[in-house]
Formats: structure tokens, sequence, C-alpha cells
């Protein structure tokens, strides 16, 4: 079991990212939380934790100085939390080797991806080994039809499982720790970044299309959402953050 310590100043975004997902299905256990630097400090040398999710800016000690000050002493890796606008504190997470970081608003599937890239242990795991034959075979249909925007559990139900759809649905949930949808939409804007990342340019219309979007306009507001900037937003964020 993955031990998971959370960091930040304010207790409703404490309690949302500890709610946020089913921490069991992941192998993981949310041990404690601090409400700034020193107490992250505090806990992390007392509790030994294998991941620190961490704010960055709070009162006293921001989340890079506590990173600073504990990295040479412990082993357990960090995800850092951060606005668009602090770009400039992810360049400093980057350059002090934090495995990764998440723009807010952060949602439940941003927070899986990033937690199931930091417990290699799990990840080295086949979809099988981790969730069972009926979500394996799930996965594998997103993996292979996210590009159509009619692509449903439903469809899938009917032409690869036959089976019930509501049982699956749950089935999938308690598996995985996230609803169907949110898995789609997940893989979805997953490869939107990897293309929108590839440096060709491509045109944010045919991306939204390529991506299993029925418009652009709505693929903008999805990806909006997700990350807190627009596809182009992201692009030059991406572009910038490749110069460092």
């Amino acid at each position: 079991m993955h031990r998971i310590l959370l960091v930040d100043d304010e207790p409703l975004i404490l309690k949302h990212t500890k709610d946020l997902l089913e921490w069991e299905a992941l192998g993981c256990e949310v041990i404690g939380t601090a409400s700034d630097g020193m107490a992250g400090i505090e806990c992390i040398r007392s509790m030994h934790p294998d991941i620190v999710i961490t704010d960055v800016v709070m009162p006293g000690m921001s989340g890079l100085q506590m990173i600073d000050a504990v990295r040479e002493e412990c082993a357990c890796r960090f995800i850092v939390l951060s606005g668009y606008q602090e770009f400039e504190y992810v360049r400093h997470a980057l350059r002090s080797g934090v495995v990764d970081y998440l723009l807010k608003p952060v949602t439940a599937a941003d927070l899986h991806d990033a937690i199931v890239r930091m417990t290699s242990q799990t990840a080295e795991k086949s979809d099988e080994e981790r969730y069972g034959s009926v979500v394996a075979k799930v996965i594998r249909c997103v993996d292979e039809h996210y590009g159509n925007a009619e692509f449903s559990l439903g469809w899938i139900c009917s032409n690869e499982l036959f089976m019930n759809e509501t049982y699956v649905g749950r089935l999938f949930q308690r598996k995985t720790g996230m609803k169907f949808t949110a898995w789609v939409t997940d893989k979805r804007l997953k490869e939107a970044r990897r293309l929108l990342e590839s440096g060709q340019n491509i045109p944010v219309s045919e991306i939204a299309g390529r991506v299993g979007f029925v418009t652009s306009k709505y693929f903008i507001e999805v990806f909006r959402r997700h990350t807190d900037m627009s596809p182009g937003q992201y692009r030059q964020v991406w572009k910038e953050r490749e110069k460092t």
C-alpha cells in the first residue's frame, strides 16, 4: 500500500483532494495532511510517506521550499499542484527534481493518472493484473475507439462484452476508482495534450476531431475545465517548458 501525504493551507482543498479518488483501488492510503510547508516537513520526517501531494503557494513556507528542505533526506516522491499563473514555480519544481505536477483545478482523472505514474510497481503490471479481465477489456476498447465521438460503455457492453451496462459501469468504477466517462475524457485529453506537445502545430479543430469531440468549441470548453487554460495556451506553456 502506497502511503500518501497531502499538504495544502486550505482545508476545503485538502478535503476535496482526499475525497477525489478511491485510494484503495489504486493501492494507496492517505496517511495524513499538513496545512503548510513547516508542518509538511514534520509529517514527512515522522510518517515517511511514499508520495507527497503539495500546493505551491502557502504561507510561511512554500511547497517548493519544503521539497528543497527534505529531498536529500527522504525517498518520497512529489506531485506539485500549481495554477497556470504560477508557471515560473513549475519551472523551479522541474529543476528541483519533482517527478510530476498538476495544473489547477485538479480533476480525478488528472490525479489518478499522476498517481499511477508515480506508483511504478503498480504501473509495471498489466491492466488485467491491476483491474481484472472485464475492466481490462473495457480499457482496451477505450484505447482503440476513443477517437469515435459516438463511442460509449453501452456500445462496449453490446458489441464486445455482452454484459449488463450498469454492472460493468459499477465494476469499472470500483476497480479503477473512476467513472467510465471520466476515464474516456481523460484518455481523450491525454491524447490531445500529446498532439499539442508534438510541435506539429496541428489546428485545434483537427485535434478535437482526432480525439473524439463533436465540435472544437466543446473540446476547448472541456480542455479549459480540466487544465485551467485553452489548448492554445497549453501549447505555448509547453513550448516555454521545453526551452528550460
